[in-house]
């Protein structure tokens, strides 16, 4: 039909999507559309997010490489990947928040039966411990990207080629294999709590993983890429300490 509008922006249409707002041309409205456009919106949003953790999980560092090449619509987003990971993770973490619960008030009552004449630094390094023991994931999901970012920058100064941008997107893909990496972690803690100890372990994999992210990206060998990898855990785990230790001490003046 010619001289067809969009009913939403009235703008001229020159296909079945509006180039304007984007809005698809179609008539109001048969249930059956309705029905057809609800699978076909959810079911391609199923494909993408089941594509893009498969490559997350079994091809370390595709996902950045396809994003710099521009071949992108047919992944889910960085940053929705990121907050869907995180989201996951922090879901399954609460499974195990009882058992850590306990673990704490065993850990704090041996800490009350040790304490002597030195008070004071006593309740220092029983507050500085609390503080870790609750608050360190949080503040990893805070800093955790920067700190990736800036350590991936710092280690890849050399390829001049590769702007900030670039290494934020790789640090985006990296923490959230991590996060896919933790919730797995965590599910088999809960459920198989008496092995918890042991299953702890399984957070070398998180190494493993890093390793490969930065030879698969980088094209770098294996052992240059391990070596590196050592530094960037070494970096991050350095601020993340130092962020905790500030906030600490800072809470300990004012109070």
């Amino acid at each position: 039909m010619k001289n067809k509008k969009c009913k939403n922006c009235n703008q001229p249409l020159n296909g079945e999507y509006c180039s304007n707002c984007g809005q698809r041309d179609i008539e109001l409205l048969k249930f059956k559309k309705l029905i057809k456009d609800f699978f076909d919106h959810h079911l391609d949003l199923d494909s993408r997010i089941f594509r893009t953790i498969k490559y997350l999980m079994f091809r370390p560092g595709f996902l950045t490489i396809e994003y710099w090449n521009g071949r992108r619509a047919r992944y889910v987003p960085p940053f929705k990947i990121y907050l869907l990971t995180s989201f996951l993770y922090f879901m399954v973490l609460s499974l195990n928040t009882n058992n850590q619960v306990v673990e704490n008030d065993i850990v704090e009552t041996k800490i009350e039966k040790n304490i002597d004449n030195n008070s004071d630094e006593n309740d220092y390094f029983e507050s500085y411990f609390s503080f870790m023991q609750k608050n360190l994931k949080i503040v990893e999901l805070i800093l955790l990207l920067p700190l990736t970012a800036l350590g991936l920058q710092l280690i890849n100064r050399k390829i001049h080629k590769l702007y900030f941008s670039h290494n934020f997107i790789a640090s985006i893909h990296l923490s959230s294999g991590w996060f896919i990496i933790d919730t797995i972690i965590e599910l088999l803690i809960w459920i198989f709590p008496k092995y918890s100890m042991y299953l702890d372990y399984l957070e070398i994999t998180s190494l493993i993983y890093l390793t490969f992210v930065l030879r698969n990206i980088y094209n770098m060998s294996t052992i240059r890429a391990l070596f590196k990898t050592i530094f960037l855990m070494a970096f991050i785990l350095f601020f993340i300490i130092l962020f905790l230790a500030i906030f600490v001490i800072t809470q300990e003046f004012f109070n």
